[in-house]
């Protein structure tokens, strides 16, 4: 599921751009959920409830928190750099403003169908190749996080609980055993019953034991030992 939030407050804007992606959403080969916005406080407000987009389609000229500032609290104060900023504005002239905020792309209204179509096609080229998540859900509110992100996934009796490398965590009911067959192409290896460790951040390797790149040192059990080590084999990592 690819999300895209809009925000402007012309509701004529909004139906617009909602339209045309509504409308092509056969051009894309993820598919598409739009939420809309008509200021910024409204959706700083959402994005601080952790819920998460891909792609944010933002008017600079909005009331209070403009557009510009609202950039600035995603990538500064959210430490946001992964969703995709694309800035509208029916005035040029906001180049130096933008950069910062490291925009995908300014689009000038009226908003031309061919050109949004062609910035959202790009939005997902960027955010597949770069930004593999994983997506699950607590309770009502969705959640993706980049593998990159993930430590370690640690299973607790019926919950499944995501170890991120700033050290905060998730929590989520699931089966480590699902989870491993989810995750069978990825990078992360099964090392004890109760961890399933991303490789990204294995430091160093003995038989028994795993340490991660934040000096956190993890057990691994006998029953796993050879497939651990069999797999560290194969990515020509093991530290004698």
């Amino acid at each position: 599921m690819f999300r895209i939030a809009v925000c402007d407050d012309e509701c004529t804007v909004c139906s617009q751009v909602e339209s045309i992606i509504l409308e092509n959403r056969s051009l894309f080969y993820e598919k598409v959920e739009v939420d809309v916005f008509y200021s910024g406080e409204e959706l700083c407000r959402f994005l601080k409830n952790e819920h998460v987009f891909d792609m944010v389609i933002l008017d600079i000229e909005l009331k209070q928190i403009d557009g510009i500032e609202v950039g600035r609290i995603l990538r500064e104060d959210m430490h946001n750099d992964i969703v995709q900023i694309v800035y509208i504005s029916s005035k040029k002239g906001y180049a130096m403003d933008l950069f910062k905020h490291r925009p995908l792309n300014f689009l000038l209204k009226p908003i031309e169908e061919e050109e949004l179509i062609r910035t959202i096609s790009k939005c997902m080229e960027l955010v597949l190749k770069e930004n593999q998540f994983y997506e699950f859900n607590i309770g009502k509110t969705f959640y993706k996080i980049p593998f990159k992100q993930i430590m370690y996934f640690e299973s607790d009796a019926k919950k499944i609980r995501i170890i991120k490398a700033d050290s905060t965590t998730k929590e989520y009911y699931g089966k480590i055993s699902e989870l491993k067959e989810e995750l069978h192409q990825k990078d992360f290896v099964q090392i004890h019953k109760s961890y399933l460790v991303n490789y990204l951040f294995v430091a160093e390797y003995q038989y028994d034991t795993l340490l991660l790149t934040n000096g956190q040192k993890l057990s691994i059990s006998q029953t796993y030992r050879k497939e651990v080590r069999e797999y560290l084999l194969k990515r020509r990592t093991i530290r004698r």
